[in-house]
C-alpha cells in the first residue's frame, strides 16, 4: 500500500501508533500528578533538571504539530514536552520546529510512588532505550516507554505496586540525533488504575470519526465527475473490492481527518454498476491492541459463501476483510468481518495476527484473498520482502488459520499484490493465472492453489500515475475488473480549494491476449460507462489537412469518453485540446505527449507512450478525461496510462489539428459524458 512517491514507511510510520486522543477526564478521578508541575502545565520546566539541549525550548503550548500539519499531540491541558517543538510561552511561532539532532535529558524532581500505577502520555519517536522515559529507583533504573514514530502521545501506564513507599526519579531521555530523534510526553500522574488501551486490551482509536460526515458535496466546478473521489479529505489505495451479489463494495485508504495521507483508515463505498458510488461510514478504523497502537493499511475483502469462518447469521453470507495492522516494530496481517452486508464490522480476535510478520521486512503488506475453487481452499497472497522482492503464499479452509504454501521470488514485486484469472483469448477453456503488483509489473502462468508456475513475462502495463490496482472478488460472469490509484499530482485541496484530495481510476475491465507468440493484458474502460453518455459525436474517413481543426465547429466539451483511429500520412503531429487536456501524437518520434502537472503543480510534458508506431498504417486511441485527469489507452488498451493536468479557465475550445502535413481519420467517435455524482 505504500508508494515510492508517499514516503510511507519512513516519515508515514507516524501514524503507525496511530492518534489516540485522550479525554481531560481520562487522567483523573482516582490519580494524582506524580509532583509539583509533573503535567507542565506551569509553562516551565519548574523543578525538572535540564541537561544537553534536547529540551531547552520546552515546554510546548497547543497542538504544535497539527499547527504545522502533522498528526495532533493528543496533549492534556495546554503545556506538554515536545523535543521536535519550538513554540513556548514567549517563544516562537505555533507550529514552529526546533531540531531532531540535539540530545539531552529532563530529571524529575524526587517522589515518593504513593499508588500502583505510574503513568504518563507519550509519543516521538520509536527507539527503545535510546529514547522514552526511565524510573530510578532503589539504584536501578527501569526503562518504561518509548515513542511510536508519531506525534501522537498514546497512554502508558506502568504497575509499580512493588515500588510503593520509594523514593524515585523519573528521566526523560533523547539519545538520538536523526530521524525522529525526539519525545514527546506528558502528563506524570500516580494512580489506582491503569489508563485505557495501555494494558493490552483492544479499543479504537478516539478522535477518528466513523463517520465522513453529512455535508459532502460533489458539484465542485473541478470536482471529478466520473472517478471515484472521497466527500472529503485524503484517499489511496483502494481495498477490499468485493461484489456481494447485488452491489459492488470499494473499500479505499481514507484519512478522515485531512486531506494529506495519515490516520490510516477504510472507506466504503458501495455501487451497483461500478460507475455510481454511495460513501457510507468508514469499514475499519485505527485500533490499540498489545500495547501497540497502528492504522489500518490495504487489503482483501471476500463473500464467505461457504461459512468457512463459522460466523454467519440466517441467509446473510459474511464479508470478511483482511487487512495489514501497520504497527511498531513489524506490521502484521489481521481480519475483520460484518454479518450485516458491511454496516458494521467486528475485528477478529480483537485485530491480532491471523498471519504474523514472516521475518524478511518490518512493512510487510496488502494481504489477497480469494477463494481458489480446484483446490477448495482460501488463497492469500502476501508481499514480504523487496530487493530482491518476495511474495508468500497462504492456504486455510477456515480463513482464521494460515499455512505457508510457497514462495515467488521476483526482483519486480513490491506491495499491493494482485492474482487474477483470465481466458486466452476469450477461451474459457483456457485459463492463465495473471500476478501483478502496485506498478503493474506482470507475469503470467498457472496456479495450482499452492504455487504459481510462470510462462510469461514480466511485462509492464500502466503507467504515469496509475498505481496499487486491485481487482473485484467473486465479480459476475467470471469478469476481472480493476480500479487503481491515480496517485501523485497537485494537493487538490491545495491547490484548487477542494474538499478532498487524490482519487481513483476509472474501473477497466481486464483480457488476456496472445501477441506475437506471447500472452499480455489487455485494459479497458467497463462497459458501463455508456450509462454515462448523453450524445455522441461520430465521424469517418476524414481528411484533416495541415493547420485545419476538424472540431473548429463544435461547442467545449467537458466530461469525454473519446476513440481515435488515423493513418498519420504526412502530417508530423496531431494535436488534441479536450476539455482543457491538451495532447499531442508526435509522428517523428512515434510519442504520444500530454500538458501535465507535477506535484506542485507546475506544468510538465509528460511522454504518455513512446515507440507508438502505427499498426497497419494506423494508431488507435481512447481518451478517458475528466475535470482534473486524462486517462489514455492505445491500441485497444495494450497499454493504458494516466495523468493529472491543470484545469484550463480561458479558451477551452476543441481541437484535433494536423500539423506539417494531412491526417487520415478512419473513425473518431466523441462521446459527452454527464456526472455520475448527479444523484447525489
Amino acid at each position: 500500500m505504500f508508494s515510492d512517491f508517499y514516503p510511507h514507511l519512513v516519515q508515514g510510520l507516524a501514524v503507525a501508533a496511530a492518534l489516540w486522543f485522550l479525554p481531560a477526564s481520562c487522567c483523573h478521578g482516582a490519580d494524582e500528578p506524580l509532583f509539583p508541575n509533573a503535567d507542565f502545565e506551569s509553562g516551565s520546566l519548574e523543578g525538572w533538571t535540564l541537561t544537553g539541549d534536547a529540551f531547552q525550548f520546552q515546554p510546548t503550548k497547543g497542538d504544535n504539530p497539527q499547527v504545522r500539519g502533522r498528526e495532533s499531540s493528543a496533549h492534556e491541558g495546554e503545556h506538554w514536552v515536545g523535543g521536535f517543538e519550538k513554540h513556548t510561552n514567549s517563544e516562537g511561532q505555533p507550529g514552529g520546529a526546533f531540531t531532531d539532532d540535539a540530545v539531552g535529558e529532563l530529571i524529575s524532581p524526587e517522589f515518593t510512588i504513593r499508588k500502583p500505577y505510574l503513568n504518563f502520555l507519550i509519543g516521538g519517536g520509536n527507539h527503545p532505550g535510546q529514547t522514552g522515559v526511565k524510573l530510578q529507583c532503589d539504584a536501578q533504573e527501569l526503562d518504561l516507554a518509548t515513542g511510536g514514530d508519531s506525534e501522537t502521545m498514546s497512554p502508558s501506564s506502568h504497575d509499580v505496586s512493588k515500588l510503593l513507599g520509594k523514593k524515585a526519579r523519573l528521566v526523560v531521555y533523547d539519545n538520538v540525533r536523526g530521524g525522529w530523534g525526539h519525545v514527546n510526553v506528558d502528563s506524570f500522574r500516580a494512580s489506582d488504575k491503569p489508563l485505557p488501551g495501555s494494558m493490552g486490551e483492544f479499543a479504537l482509536v478516539p478522535g477518528i470519526p466513523a463517520s465522513p460526515g453529512d455535508d459532502r458535496r460533489y458539484d465542485q466546478p473541478l470536482r471529478p465527475q466520473f472517478h471515484f473521489t472521497a466527500g472529503k479529505n485524503w484517499l489511496n489505495d483502494p481495498n477490499g473490492m468485493v461484489f456481494d451479489g447485488e452491489k459492488y463494495h470499494l473499500f479505499f485508504q481514507h484519512n478522515p481527518l485531512a486531506p494529506v495521507w495519515g490516520n490510516m483508515t477504510w472507506g466504503h463505498a458501495t455501487s451497483p454498476d461500478m460507475v455510481h458510488w454511495t460513501q457510507h461510514d468508514h469499514a475499519l478504523l485505527p485500533y490499540r491492541v498489545d500495547r501497540q497502537a497502528g492504522t489500518i493499511f490495504s487489503g482483501t475483502a471476500v463473500v464467505d459463501h461457504n461459512n468457512s469462518l463459522g460466523v454467519q447469521q440466517g441467509e446473510q453470507k459474511t464479508l470478511c476483510a483482511f487487512f495489514t495492522f501497520a504497527v511498531r516494530p513489524k506490521f502484521y496481517q489481521a481480519m475483520a468481518y460484518s454479518t450485516d452486508d458491511g454496516a458494521t464490522w467486528k475485528y477478529w480476535n480483537e485485530g491480532r495476527p491471523v498471519v504474523p510478520n514472516q521475518g524478511f521486512d518490518d512493512g510487510e503488506r496488502d494481504p489477497k484473498v480469494f477463494w481458489h475453487e480446484p483446490s477448495g481452499r482460501w488463497v492469500m497472497v502476501l508481499w514480504v520482502k523487496q530487493n530482491p522482492g518476495k511474495v508468500r503464499f497462504f492456504t486455510s479452509k477456515n480463513l482464521a488459520d494460515w499455512e505457508h504454501a510457497s514462495d515467488f521470488d521476483r526482483d519486480w514485486a513490491f506491495e499491493c499484490m494482485d492474482l487474477a484469472f483470465l481466458p486466452v483469448d476469450g477461451d474459457k477453456n483456457n485459463m492463465k493465472a495473471v500476478i501483478y503488483d502496485a506498478s503493474f509489473d506482470y507475469e503470467v502462468g498457472t496456479f495450482d492453489g499452492r504455487e504459481f508456475h510462470s510462462e510469461s513475462g514480466p511485462h509492464r502495463a500502466g503507467g504515469g500515475n496509475f498505481y496499487a490496482a486491485q481487482s473485484f472478488n467473486d465479480m459476475p460472469d467470471d469478469r476481472v475488473v480493476q480500479i487503481g490509484w491515480m496517485r501523485g499530482g497537485p494537493n487538490s485541496a491545495e491547490k484548487y480549494g477542494l474538499p478532498f484530495n487524490q482519487q481513483m481510476s476509472f474501473p477497466y475491465e481486464l483480457s488476456l491476449r496472445r501477441i506475437g507468440g506471447d500472452l499480455k493484458l489487455f485494459a479497458q474502460p467497463i462497459a458501463e460507462i455508456s450509462s454515462l453518455v448523453d450524445d455522441a459525436l461520430v465521424m469517418q474517413d476524414v481528411t484533416i489537412r495541415d493547420g485545419e481543426n476538424l472540431l473548429a465547429s463544435q461547442e467545449p466539451f467537458d466530461l469525454v469518453d473519446a476513440e481515435i483511429e488515423f493513418a498519420p500520412g504526412t502530417a508530423e503531429r496531431l494535436s488534441f485540446q479536450l476539455s482543457g487536456a491538451s495532447l499531442e501524437y508526435d509522428a517523428s518520434t512515434h510519442r504520444l505527449l500530454q500538458q501535465g502537472v507535477d506535484e506542485q503543480g507546475n506544468a510538465v510534458e509528460v511522454v504518455v507512450f513512446d515507440d507508438l508506431k502505427p499498426r497497419d498504417g494506423r494508431v488507435k486511441l481512447r481518451f478517458l478525461i475528466d475535470r482534473l485527469t486524462v486517462e489514455s489507452f492505445a491500441f485497444d488498451g495494450e497499454r493504458f496510462f494516466a495523468a493529472y493536468y491543470s484545469p484550463r479557465s480561458g479558451d477551452r475550445s476543441p481541437v484535433i489539428r494536423a500539423e506539417g502535413g494531412d491526417v487520415n481519420v478512419r473513425k473518431l467517435e466523441i462521446r459527452r459524458l454527464h456526472s455520475a455524482w448527479v444523484d447525489q
